[in-house]
């Protein structure tokens, strides 16, 4: 992951000869609709989250800018896991598992942003890494055959954080299209997707639910955002 956090660094440095015209430089927000995916998961609902951060746009020629992005990102989803098992007193249970999880990243992109009139796009990779987590992890039991086992989970919920069971770089891409407002407002909505595998292998899930279902799960996000681009100095 080093390599390419400090190629992505060294093309971010040396933009600013790319062109004599002056950057742009503005502030952004917005909301993530993130989730999950993979061939193999189980289902995997929307989590919402906040992003926020800084950009910067130097103008390529008259109709292309190159648009570099700092960015904070609460990603996350909430998976719903299912398993027929024997409980101790011969008892037929459904055992259910809902974990919501919430990440948190800082994130690196460089971008190309065609313009032509108030329209543009954006395109270009993001690289990102895992500040903090936290999984709020409910065990439930639906009795299906027999007395109800009293060893059974309650479905009380626990939170979990442990960074160690994710991978920490995660490398990307982003796709949008937004619309100028004025000289200095845009909008934009995007689909932000990892490439690289979310998750370590963790032995108590996978020995549960199958070695195969979370460790190959990447994020997903679709994105709504509105920039300011402040006045040049």
């Amino acid at each position: 992951m080093r390599r390419p956090i400090a190629l992505f660094s060294f093309v971010l440095l040396t933009t600013g000869s790319l062109s004599a015209q002056h950057p742009r430089l503005g502030i952004k927000a917005g909301l993530n609709a993130s989730t999950y995916a993979g061939a193999s998961l189980p289902r995997s609902d929307y989590q919402f989250g906040a992003t926020g951060g800084l950009l910067l746009q130097r103008p390529l020629n008259q109709h292309v800018d190159l648009q570099s992005e700092l960015l904070y990102e609460q990603r996350g989803s909430e998976l719903r896991y299912s398993n027929r098992a024997e409980g101790v007193t011969f008892t037929t249970i459904d055992y259910i598992r809902t974990v919501r999880s919430r990440l948190h990243y800082g994130s690196l992109a460089l971008l190309v942003r065609p313009h032509q009139g108030a329209w543009f796009a954006v395109a270009g990779p993001q690289l990102s890494y895992l500040v903090a987590e936290k999984r709020t992890i409910r065990d439930q039991v639906n009795v299906v055959v027999g007395p109800v086992d009293p060893v059974l989970p309650d479905g009380a919920a626990r939170t979990v954080r442990n960074k160690q069971d994710y991978n920490r770089g995660e490398a990307g891409y982003v796709l949008g299209i937004g619309r100028e407002i004025g000289a200095r407002w845009q909008v934009e909505v995007r689909y932000a997707a990892g490439l690289t595998k979310l998750r370590q292998p963790s032995v108590v899930v996978d020995a549960i639910y199958g070695p195969e279902r979370v460790q190959h799960a990447r994020n997903r996000s679709l994105q709504a955002q509105v920039s300011y681009l402040l006045p040049a100095q």
